[in-house]
């Protein structure tokens, strides 16, 4: 029983002391992961517009490296005014700043379709999201 006794004792100050050195151990924050869609659009446009196409491609540039560039086309159900803007991300979900940032305005007449590109600020960009909403 001693035996028994002095095992179980053995293995929960053993367990006490990987408890303790792992809690000396720096952890490394975790990024919190997002899951997006590659396409938003407001629910007031929905009716009167819908994206058929939505691509993607890396452009080679002249030095070397490459850019990713989406190209969307917008067909129209009905005469309206719309804006757009596409927000890039990098390998860590992080959003790469760009010039320009704005909502894009354009407007799509009834049975009219209509395509529009975009190219990444920089070589950094490696995934998107598209937003489309009405005209303000």
């Amino acid at each position: 029983m001693f035996r028994t006794l002095s095992r179980v004792m053995l293995v929960a100050l053993m367990a006490t002391g990987i408890l303790v050195t792992s809690a000396c151990v720096p952890l490394e924050p975790q990024r919190e992961y997002v899951q997006r869609d590659d396409l938003q659009v407001d629910p007031e446009i929905r009716q009167a517009l819908t994206v058929s196409e939505l691509l993607q491609s890396r452009v080679d540039l002249p030095g070397g490296g490459s850019l990713l560039k989406i190209q969307f086309s917008v067909k129209g159900y009905q005469d309206v005014g719309m804006e757009w803007k596409a927000t890039w991300f990098d390998a860590d979900g992080m959003v790469v700043p760009g010039v320009g940032e704005g909502y894009n305005t354009a407007r799509v007449m009834q049975n009219q379709t209509r395509f529009f590109t975009a190219s990444a600020p920089n070589e950094r960009a490696v995934s998107f999201q598209l937003h489309l909403r009405e005209d303000r």
